[in-house]
């Protein structure tokens, strides 16, 4: 007689997935110049395509996704101009093409000359298949902006004194951990370290006319992009800008979780040139262990313990300045009991359910942690505190 027949399957990791976006042609950038006194395009996209490539990575934690590199995997592939699919606008047929192959898949290369003084916004949107679950999942890159300067009219250039990709880890941020010490009575000297991880980044802004460096006559303003055709302008209510200047931008980057920044020079009240930089906050893998293994001892009723985190090969002083650090107790008698939250921890044995005699005595300690969320302005709804310096308060 044959058995009822029950079914299995593998059990596989979820993926975890990453969208970024490049051009692969630096000799055909984003941005080309239109010679009106002759008529031509530098670059000439008919001739030097610009390629624009969707980076996608994945992974899964058992191991069972073969390779970092995901684009082979991308089906229902879409470009879009403005936010308009690409095949739907007549002005682009025959002017773009995309890769359907390899690593490279899902790449677009514009064959276009755009108008002088025009610009145009791309972003790519597809399906990522995965074969080990029977799946798809939405893929959506962030937007570029494809232009074209008249080199006659416009001389102007900007650029700026950091990376265009700002990332930021609170965990090695020793600026950060200084302030921290000094705080609680660690350390007493009030200066920090900058050592290009500080939550205070100044961005260097230089204005050019032709191939010289302006030291007046312009003025700059920062704008936020929240959409493909959106820029919000930066003003004092947006606090994670400490000061605006023509030389120079200060930010904080504590009060930010992910921004796209777009920097505009104008002279005259005209917008003459412009540059676009981003912001991340990173949140590393890290491991948390309690350090105190000595035995409780005879009428012992409190216990102190500290946690030791390490990320990414190094040790984490103060780690409860970025992580939600929380302490728990497992007991004969009582089981994930929490107590109290931070670096160190002081707590109850007879709260923990420890008793005085065997097999009662014994208690199991560990943490449960989490990275914390950006800092906030401190405010009651309507009003924001201050110290009596008048420096805005914020907290996380």
């Amino acid at each position: 007689m044959e058995t009822n027949r029950k079914r299995i399957r593998r059990d596989f990791a979820p993926l975890n997935v990453a969208v970024a976006i490049a051009c692969d042609t630096a000799y055909s950038p984003l941005m080309q110049v239109y010679n009106g006194s002759d008529g031509e395009f530098e670059p000439n996209r008919l001739l030097s395509p610009t390629i624009i490539r969707p980076i996608i990575t994945a992974y899964a934690a058992d191991g069972s996704w073969p390779h970092p590199s995901a684009n082979s995997q991308l089906a229902e592939m879409k470009w879009f101009v403005n936010g308009k699919e690409i095949t739907t606008l007549s002005s682009w047929s025959g002017l773009y093409e995309i890769d359907t192959v390899g690593s490279t898949r899902g790449s677009i290369s514009v064959l276009k000359n755009l108008l002088p003084n025009s610009e145009v916004s791309l972003h790519f949107e597809a399906r990522l298949v995965d074969n080990r679950l029977g799946v798809t999942l939405p893929i959506k890159t962030d937007p570029v902006v494809l232009s074209t300067v008249d080199q006659a009219e416009d001389t102007y250039g900007m650029s700026i004194g950091e990376s265009r990709n700002i990332r930021y880890n609170p965990l090695i941020d020793l600026l950060d951990l200084h302030e921290y010490k000094v705080a609680h009575g660690i350390a007493s000297s009030e200066s920090g370290a900058y050592d290009g991880n500080q939550y205070i980044r100044t961005i260097p802004v230089e204005m050019y006319a032709g191939e010289s460096r302006m030291t007046s006559g312009y003025t700059v303003k920062v704008y936020r992009i929240t959409d493909i055709n959106t820029q919000v302008e930066i003003t004092s209510s947006d606090y994670e800008f400490i000061s605006i200047a023509p030389s120079q931008i200060v930010i904080d980057l504590r009060l930010i979780e992910k921004a796209d920044y777009l920097i505009k020079g104008f002279v005259n009240g005209k917008e003459q040139a412009k540059c676009q930089f981003s912001v991340k906050r990173v949140r590393p893998a890290f491991r948390c262990s309690p350090t105190n293994e000595s035995s409780i001892l005879p009428m012992q009723t409190e216990r102190y313990d500290e946690v030791l985190v390490e990320s990414e090969g190094r040790n984490i002083p103060c780690p409860g300045r970025a992580l939600k650090i929380t302490w728990f107790t497992d007991t004969a008698t009582k089981t994930n009991v929490q107590h109290n939250e931070g670096d160190t921890t002081l707590f109850d044995l007879r709260k923990a359910g420890v008793k005085d005699e065997y097999p009662d005595d014994w208690a199991d300690v560990y943490v449960k942690a989490t990275h914390k969320d950006v800092h906030c302005i401190a405010s009651d709804g309507s009003d924001i505190y201050t110290d009596e310096s008048g420096n805005i308060l914020i907290f996380n």
